[in-house]
């Protein structure tokens, strides 16, 4: 062999090495970069009256396969829950420590959608509506999502409603406490305490207005809330302009009259 085509050969193993070497760092590099999914745990915790769950993993199927569910289920991201008249459901979503309740309303329908690189929690509402008892956001965690075909709405460490009717395309967020978000490709609106807001897939966020007092009275009797297991937060404080002070009006003595006797008649 000449000892030109050695070297050539020698040089073409050195780069092939150069190259696959740069390569691993970058791979390495990349991946102690990037963050690890959400060590996320879900479950069914409570049911009242007709609950079922979809886990297809069990039954691999191509399809929607909703069972009767149980206390205790462990659910996966493409999981979904079903609530029937008069039955309500309790799932746990605990992500690093953080407790994020979901109570499912009668005739209700969500999945689990996948979490994000970001612990981003998703929840796909397909129809019904849930509430969701959050305090996560508060201690540095990201909130839940939950999404709808309307809008998306989140939650800031609060307490939230997320209702979807599919007859009328109409998406309703409640937030009782804390500042919620509600957004869609139309626009952003931002809510806090004691206000709602609806979205279409057509329109945007509408201006937020107040809670009824009967919607209000909703969260308060939540079972977590009356039960003492999850306490009611105090809605934040707000600057409340004072009325300035009124000047007390100078009173003016009013003049006695004077008595002026009548005098008889003289004689004549």
């Amino acid at each position: 062999m000449s000892s030109r085509r050695r070297w050539t050969i020698f040089g073409t193993i050195f780069v092939v090495a150069i190259v696959a070497i740069a390569a691993v760092v970058v791979f390495l590099l990349l991946d102690n970069g990037t963050p690890s999914p959400a060590n996320a745990r879900v479950s069914v915790q409570e049911i009242i009256n007709k609950v079922e769950t979809d886990r297809r993993r069990e039954t691999a199927a191509p399809i929607s396969n909703f069972l009767p569910a149980q206390v205790g289920q462990d659910l996966m991201p493409g999981d979904g829950v079903k609530t029937f008249p008069d039955s309500e459901a309790r799932v746990d979503i605990l992500v690093n420590e953080f407790l994020r309740i979901t109570r499912t309303t009668p005739n209700t329908v969500w999945r689990l959608g996948q979490f994000a690189l970001d612990q981003t929690t998703i929840i796909e509402l397909e129809q019904g509506k849930m509430f969701l008892l959050d305090e996560g956001f508060a201690a540095g965690e990201n909130p839940v999502k939950v999404v709808t075909p309307a809008g998306t709405a989140s939650p800031r460490g609060t307490w939230m409603s997320v209702g979807y009717d599919p007859k009328t395309g109409v998406t309703e967020v409640q937030c009782f406490r804390g500042t919620c978000e509600l957004e869609n490709d139309l626009g952003v609106q931002l809510l806090t305490d004691e206000q709602k807001s609806t979205v279409t897939a057509e329109t945007k966020p509408t201006e937020p207005i107040f809670l009824a007092p009967v919607e209000r009275q909703i969260f308060v009797e939540l079972p977590e809330a009356k039960r003492g297991e999850v306490p009611i937060p105090t809605p934040s404080p707000t600057d409340t302009p004072q009325p300035a002070p009124t000047e007390e009006p100078t009173s003016v003595p009013t003049a006695t009259p004077t008595v002026v006797p009548t005098l008889a008649p003289t004689a004549t």
